[in-house]
């Protein structure tokens, strides 16, 4: 019997399960696992779809359906999210894959992809041979404490010889100088800001003077901000800063393969019309200093975001976190350089392993 690719249903969740055992039986590997729940009850707007062969799950995927400003005109849009197919570990389904994003297109045409883990990785390039606009969000980094920098990062601690080099210059003090002279480990001065315990009409005011700011931006008024980030989760820190916010993490990491035990801030989503985007930059890095932090890092498109973070001391450094755009919502993009499109992890799957 062919595969169907049908809406995910309660009556699908042992086969999506046995799925999931096939793929990582000892469900080390996240990424290849689906939801055993067509209801995860993580976003508004979410429709999640299951690939059935004689009964037998064979992938999925999600699809998130959200409004979008392009140009300042709203416009449905749907985020293709955690597409998963038994194609990675049987070559029977090689071209499973490309009937999920097919399949989704047809659902909706205009689909952005986030996050994929980095332009080597087949979803990317599968997307770039059809025709999808991609590009890389840059990552943004700034050191507040070097000495525990030095010694717990491990995404440079990869050798011995690393780790001594990197040992050496935490106990001398010359990273920590080599770390200020490159513009971290300064400290912002203070900047005038609140914290807030939800979103509300302030944030309703803010929506409407910095849409037409940007060439693209994700719907985000006070209800869609509640639902992204609730308001009584307590990992989320909302803050206000000339006429914008920002939404900050500030999270102590254990044994992170690439993080150690390092405190790291996160700014995961951000929004003010851009010429005040460095005051909202400088408040929210302000503010995780003053926590403690260890490190700061945040992924955000927009050049005026960018030029913020640098202003602030923040340095770039590699990114695996990439955006694609449909060619439907490509061509509504066609006059637009990457850095006019308001992108960051808020338009995807949000704060995850953060």
């Amino acid at each position: 019997m062919p595969i169907r690719i049908v809406r995910y249903t309660a009556d699908h969740v042992a086969a999506v399960r046995d799925l999931n055992r096939r793929l990582s039986p000892d469900e080390v590997l996240e990424e290849l696992q689906f939801p055993e729940t067509p209801d995860p009850g993580w976003l508004p707007g979410m429709e999640l779809f299951v690939a059935l062969e004689d009964g037998a799950a064979r992938g999925g995927y999600m699809l998130r359906r959200q409004e979008f400003s392009v140009l300042g005109e709203t416009v449905p849009v749907a985020h293709y999210r955690q597409p998963l197919s038994e194609g990675v570990i049987d070559r029977k389904y090689a071209m499973l894959a490309l009937r999920l994003v097919r399949d989704a297109l047809v659902r909706e045409p205009r689909l952005y992809a986030l996050g994929m883990g980095g332009f080597q990785n087949p979803l990317p390039q599968m997307l770039k041979r059809l025709g999808w606009r991609i590009c890389a969000v840059p990552f943004h980094f700034k050191v507040v404490h070097p000495f525990r920098f030095l010694r717990e990062i491990q995404a440079l601690r990869t050798t011995p010889a690393r780790r001594f080099l990197l040992d050496a210059a935490a106990y001398t003090g010359a990273g920590w100088l080599g770390l200020r002279l490159m513009g971290h480990a300064r400290r912002v001065r203070n900047v005038k800001s609140e914290t807030a315990a939800r979103f509300s009409e302030w944030a309703d005011a803010v929506w409407e003077q910095s849409r037409t700011g940007y060439t693209l931006l994700a719907a985000r008024n006070s209800g869609i901000l509640d639902a992204l980030y609730p308001p009584g989760d307590p990992r989320f820190l909302r803050i206000r800063a000339a006429g914008g916010w920002a939404v900050l993490l500030d999270t102590a990491m254990e044994g992170h393969k690439q993080f150690g035990n390092i405190r790291v801030g996160t700014i995961v989503d951000c929004l003010a019309p851009p010429e005040d985007a460095a005051t909202v930059v400088r408040a929210a890095t302000r503010t995780l200093e003053k926590r403690g932090v260890d490190l700061i890092v945040s992924n955000q498109l927009h050049a005026g975001w960018c030029q913020a973070l640098a202003a602030a001391g923040f340095r770039r450094g590699p990114s695996n976190f990439l955006f694609a755009a449909s060619p439907a919502l490509a061509a509504l993009l066609e006059d637009a350089e990457d850095g006019d499109l308001h992108i960051n992890r808020g338009d995807g799957d949000g704060p995850i392993h953060l």
